[in-house]
């Protein structure tokens, strides 16, 4: 017989896991039933006001999906709201990305980050 086994049977498992500070106690809770803290007008689970969510449930109809009807009126001042207006740029508005300070701007990808991105994130 293999005398490894044995030996680790008889050492008591310890976990690698180390917690910090004390267990936390545990909270007794009420044997009856109590009224919720967020509960209207102290009403109980389960008592002649409260509605069964089966009940409940009946007046929700399942969703559906329906499609938006567009009028002629809605789309003509949708598209006035959206059309664009050139004007001329005010003070401390660029007309691209590629005006911005070079702190800004998006730095290109190297061969190494390339690299790492092409084989997964693995080195």
């Amino acid at each position: 017989m293999i005398a490894t086994p044995i030996r680790l049977a008889k050492n008591a498992y310890e976990p690698m896991i180390k917690f910090v500070g004390a267990r936390h106690p545990l909270v007794k809770h009420a044997a009856e039933i109590v009224v919720h803290p967020c509960a209207t007008n102290g009403m109980l689970p389960g008592s002649k006001e409260c509605i069964p969510v089966g009940k409940f449930m009946e007046n929700y109809k399942p969703f559906r999906v329906v499609p938006i009807k567009h009028s002629a009126r809605t789309s003509l001042n949708s598209s006035k709201a959206s059309a664009f207006i050139d004007r001329p740029l005010e003070k401390d508005e660029l007309a691209s990305i590629f005006e911005l300070p070079a702190r800004f701007r998006y730095k290109p990808i190297n061969e190494n980050e390339l690299e790492s991105i092409n084989s997964g994130g693995a080195w």
